[in-house]
């Protein structure tokens, strides 16, 4: 994993950690669980369920929510990667003779590198300004044709709405059939991502040929067809960031946001980044896990994130994208741990093996484990 993007993660990693931090993962919803619902996990497997069928129907939803949206007036256009987007966005500004706009600004706007845009185009941001509204709806209903959108204050709500070009910018993922649906998405969002009930501020958009202004939309992909073709990994999408994953992971409460130089962080990060980006440079993100299985528990979505993470690993060893020396490494050590006679060894002994096949990694910043003096197969004859 000799690449930039890994050493820059390592050293990132090392920084972060010896910072002081105040480490908690502890998370208790269970009040606000049996405030909503009766049987909170049986509502988690409702809403999984449905996100995963949404996503295995995506084509034909996105179909019907371009028909329903565009029936008003109306645009609806489909891009692959950012770039098309950004392109398209400053021509609509430019073509309205327009020198500032208003950016909501959100995760998937960040990661599309829009504000980035704007400045290098010297397009002006101004968060009163009416005249044009960017932003991110967190879905879209296809059987409406309708948006649906949170903010954090009415302004924000009353500028959206009232603008005279309005430019939303979906991923393509999260587009769901049905209005009913939205109430338990929500629910398990809120009370997951802020400790509440609801969202505190929300709406729903639908275009109306009778307003006198310009909507458009686009629907991103920006990658998320790598995963959407691999049919295990695609439930991944189904992701409704609200961030429980990161708030039990204890490597990320000790390493936080900055060493992944990305929107995606904490665990739902090392499952999609090596396919939302390079798998050669995010590979060892699916590294980055003691695999304890705590962001699968609380997952809403019962995303199995710890299992991907192992598939990862597995796909990476299989398809070569690790190189030949850690190849190597990880044979040496699986033949290791799948023998009994070696693992019936003394402690040095195995202890000196560790050592000698991790020497000038691991083994150089921090002590290794020590093993147990008795073996297990020694303390099964001694209980026998």
């Amino acid at each position: 994993m000799d690449t930039n993007e890994y050493k820059n993660f390592i050293s990132s990693c090392k920084e972060e950690v010896r910072k002081d931090k105040n480490v908690d993962i502890r998370y208790d919803i269970f009040d606000q669980q049996q405030k909503v619902f009766k049987n909170y996990k049986h509502a988690c497997q409702k809403a999984a369920n449905l996100r995963v069928k949404y996503i295995n129907q995506l084509d034909t939803l996105a179909n019907s929510f371009e028909k329903n949206f565009s029936a008003n007036g109306a645009q609806v256009n489909w891009a692959v990667e950012y770039n098309i987007v950004i392109e398209d966005i400053i021509n609509i500004i430019r073509d309205a003779k327009l020198k500032e706009i208003n950016l909501l600004e959100s995760s998937f706007t960040e990661e599309l590198g829009l504000s980035r845009s704007f400045k290098v185009e010297e397009i002006l941001m101004d968060s009163t300004k009416m005249d044009c509204v960017i932003v991110e709806p967190k879905f879209a209903i296809s059987k409406t044709g309708s948006l649906y959108f949170e903010f954090p204050n009415a302004f924000d709500r009353e500028l959206v709405l009232s603008s005279k070009i309005k430019i939303f910018v979906l991923q393509i993922n999260n587009i769901i059939k049905n209005l009913e649906d939205l109430e338990l998405f929500l629910n398990l969002y809120a009370i997951n991502k802020e400790g509440q009930e609801f969202p505190s501020l929300s709406t729903i958009f639908t275009p109306s040929a009778q307003e006198n202004n310009d909507t458009y939309i686009y629907l991103i992909d920006n990658s998320r067809t790598n995963i959407l073709e691999q049919k295990e990994r695609r439930k991944a999408l189904t992701c409704i960031a609200c961030g429980a994953c990161r708030k039990v992971c204890p490597i990320y409460s000790l390493i936080g946001d900055k060493p992944y130089n990305n929107v995606f962080t904490g665990p739902i990060a090392n499952v999609i980044l090596p396919f939302l980006e390079t798998i050669d440079g995010y590979k060892h993100l699916s590294f980055n896990c003691t695999l304890c299985g705590r962001c699968t528990q609380v997952c809403p979505m019962d995303i199995p994130l710890t299992d991907l993470m192992i598939d990862n690993r597995n796909m990476f060893f299989e398809g070569k994208n690790i190189d030949m020396k850690e190849r190597y490494k990880i044979k040496l050590l699986k033949d290791y741990l799948i023998s009994r006679p070696k693992l019936n060894q003394k402690a040095w002994v195995k202890g000196f093996f560790l050592n000698l096949l991790f020497k000038n990694t691991i083994a150089d910043s921090r002590p290794l484990p020590s093993f147990a003096k008795q073996t297990f197969s020694q303390k099964e004859s001694s209980i026998a």
